[in-house]
């Protein structure tokens, strides 16, 4: 019988079941409930699309949810409570329909457990089952099927490359990137930068050198390319002996210059790269302004004397035309790329959260599981790849999403110490934080790198079952919010599993309990797998071949400590860089929901998120803090409500405060003729039929 018992004539027994034990205006309120229950919440967070908005359903909406529990099985069942809940929390229901809906489908699963039909979660069939992922589809093809810009040539590659750079180039730059990085610098008046802004201002010159080289006319020959071509050094040395209007002729003749290939290299931006965006120039002016502090060093005493150097006011010129134009496209929401392509599609009041969370998320997690859906073990590899999807999207979706590139640099030791650390229980998982002589520092001293730990004490709280915690001292925003250690939430999932489980199964790998052929005995950290017999489905991260590093001792009683990147680039075991990285979430979410979301649309997504539910202040501020942002730039930069969506609280508050609702109209009985009839029948109930009637009206 259970295996052709479907999901909705098991509610259809169990509400015969009522129907026989309950009176019948009780029985009728429950089957209401329930179906409430089933069709209008559960039935959908199942995968069942109504065709009506609104809160109550209509009769066919109601039609269709029976006839699509009908083709689902009883098995269903199983997760019904948690599936349930979730589907609390994607429609926002309020506490009393959680507690009354809620409550019906646990009398439901509970009558059903007792019934002979009911799933056997022991039988190997329902063992393989609950092992089988489903079938892994690609309905939208390849991310070029969805380009985001309008753009259909191919993309010109024109940097100066690090083997044609000529020595003496080279050296500059050398001395360009120290100047702008190094503690300290002879007469420097502004203070250091970090090796990453340095690097990005390191790769915006060798574009503009490469422009020198392959595209400016008369073009540069490769053994004449020199910093100074961007911008020349004109000394008082130079200028001394020189009448003022010399010397405003020699400052108007660099100044020309320097406007002059500033404009053709914008020009060949816009025309032969299609390069629209103010902020691609911004980069560009930001990183010859780096360089006009160096070249000028020495002629300022102090950082504003820049500001008097006619070259630099050349700059700061342009820099303030183009900020001009970032606030205008910041305030427009304007992008170079169809920002329509990388935003979930949402219901009426759904967010984009609520979508990611529901349609990319879970079916993530779903895909970790060992089997294809023919129940055949799937490759270690494989399975370790899908647990490291749901990472990363479970990072940035179910946390206030921080910048990728604190995830991507993430790093986990991999040795202990000897000695088990105070407070760590006999048989309890540990994975240390490295001490802090062996981590990466700053020249400052100060830690630069970024940790996965797992602990039992936190801020002097002790955490009987241990956490996980993200130590982050390496981001953009460093300086404004300090180092962070970031608690991540064990929360249970739909199937009783939890989010820790996903994550020590990446780590360490994938044990599975059962009389498999050629099964192993487990004895490794799970006490409740010690003993057991099973197999190793995947060795998780061990599976990406990753070429970890060793910390070597540097003094007599340091420790030898091993470390490696938690994310790294499946089978080539390196760490991925900033667009790989990117494009990892990009696919993923392309091949489920045909849209091409990236790490830094989840900031948008969130900043969003924040405004449609109303946080309060206080919450709206540790949001960006969680963010490592300032609340100025979550409010102006990253929001995307929808006008309709701002102007709904004011005019719901119109509604409410200054209009009275409009009365329902009276209907008069002596214009209608059949109400004539109806009041003699009334008048003709006895007075128990007509206090019968009256409960009847009022549920």
């Amino acid at each position: 019988m259970q295996d052709s018992l479907s999901c909705w004539t098991a509610i259809e027994l169990y509400e015969e079941y009522v129907i026989a034990t309950h009176s019948p205006e009780t029985a009728q309120r429950i089957i209401n409930e329930l179906r409430s229950a089933t069709l209008r919440f559960w039935a959908e967070e199942l995968g069942f699309k109504r065709t009506t908005e609104g809160r109550k359903m209509t009769k066919a909406d109601s039609t269709e949810a029976q006839k699509f529990l009908q083709t689902l099985g009883v098995d269903v069942l199983l997760n019904a409570r948690q599936t349930l809940q979730q589907a609390f929390e994607n429609q926002k229901a309020s506490i009393a329909t959680q507690n009354t809906y809620g409550n019906r489908m646990n009398k439901l699963v509970s009558w059903s457990q007792e019934q002979e039909w009911w799933p056997d979660k022991t039988s190997w069939k329902a063992i393989v089952k609950a092992q089988s992922c489903p079938v892994l589809k690609n309905p939208y093809g390849d991310t070029s099927n969805t380009p985001l810009t309008t753009r259909r040539t191919r993309h010109l590659k024109y940097r100066l490359k690090p083997q044609e750079t000529p020595v003496g180039l080279q050296k500059e730059l050398d001395n360009f990137f120290q100047f702008l990085t190094s503690p300290e610098w002879p007469s420097r008046v502004i203070d250091p930068i970090e090796d990453s802004s340095a690097c990005e201002h390191i790769k915006n010159i060798r574009l503009m050198l490469g422009w020198f080289y392959r595209y400016q006319t008369p073009p540069v020959k490769l053994e004449q390319l020199s910093l100074s071509q961007l911008l020349p050094l004109v000394t008082q040395d130079d200028l001394e002996g020189l009448t003022i209007r010399q010397q405003e002729k020699v400052w108007k003749q660099h100044k020309q210059t320097l406007e002059t290939w500033l404009c053709n290299y914008f020009t060949f931006l816009r025309e032969k790269m299609f390069s629209k965006s103010p902020q691609t120039r911004r980069n560009k002016l930001g990183a010859i302004l780096a360089y006009a502090k160096f070249q000028y060093t020495g002629e300022v005493e102090t950082e504003s004397d820049y500001e008097q150097i006619p070259l630099v006011k050349v700059l700061n010129n342009h820099l303030a035309k183009v900020r001009k134009e970032i606030a205008e496209w910041t305030k427009n929401r304007q992008s170079v790329s169809d920002f329509e392509k990388k935003w979930p599609d949402t219901a009426e009041g759904e967010t984009a959260l609520a979508v990611v969370r529901a349609k990319i998320v879970e079916p993530l997690r779903i895909e970790c599981r060992p089997r294809t859906s023919r129940g055949l073990f799937r490759g270690g590899v494989k399975i370790a790849k899908s647990h490291q999807d749901y990472l990363k999207w479970s990072f940035l979706a179910e946390l206030p999403a921080r910048r990728q590139q604190e995830y991507r640099t993430a790093r986990i030791a991999l040795s202990c110490p000897i000695t088990r650390p105070e407070g760590v229980p006999l048989d309890g998982l540990y994975h240390p934080l490295p001490p802090d002589e062996v981590r990466e520092k700053r020249r400052d001293g100060t830690i630069k790198d970024n940790y996965f730990y797992f602990t039992y004490v936190h801020k002097k709280k002790h955490y009987p079952q241990g956490i996980w915690v993200f130590n982050v001292h390496n981001y953009k925003t460093r300086k404004t919010h300090g180092p962070q250690s970031i608690v991540i939430p064990n929360r249970q999932l739909a199937d009783g599993s939890c989010f820790y489980d996903y994550l020590e199964r990446y780590l360490y790998g994938w044990f599975l309990p059962a009389g498999y052929r050629n099964s192993r005995i487990y004895n490794w950290w799970q006490p409740e797998l010690i003993g057991c017999r099973g197999r190793w489905v995947t060795t998780g991260r061990a599976s990406f071949n990753p070429g970890d590093a060793c910390c070597l001792p540097t003094g007599n009683n340091a420790a030898v400590w091993s470390w490696g990147y938690l994310l790294v680039v499946p089978n080539l075991g390196t760490l991925a860089d900033g667009s790989g990285f990117a494009g990892s979430y990009d696919t993923t979410s392309h091949r489920l929901i045909g849209k091409r979301i990236t790490p830094h649309t989840m900031r948008y997504i969130w900043a969003t998120w924040a405004y449609q539910v109303q946080l309060n202040d206080a919450q709206f501020r540790s949001l960006a803090y969680a963010m490592g942002h300032k609340v100025e730039t979550l409010r102006q930069m990253y929001e995307r409500c929808t006008p309709e969506e701002k102007r709904r609280p004011i005019e719901e508050a119109i509604e409410e405060l200054l209009f009275e609702p409009v009365p329902e109209p009276v209907p008069d009985v002596e214009a209608l003729p059949h109400w004539e009839g109806l009041l003699q029948q009334l008048q003709q109930l006895s007075p128990a039929e007509r206090e019968q009637l009256m409960a009847a009206l009022t549920k």
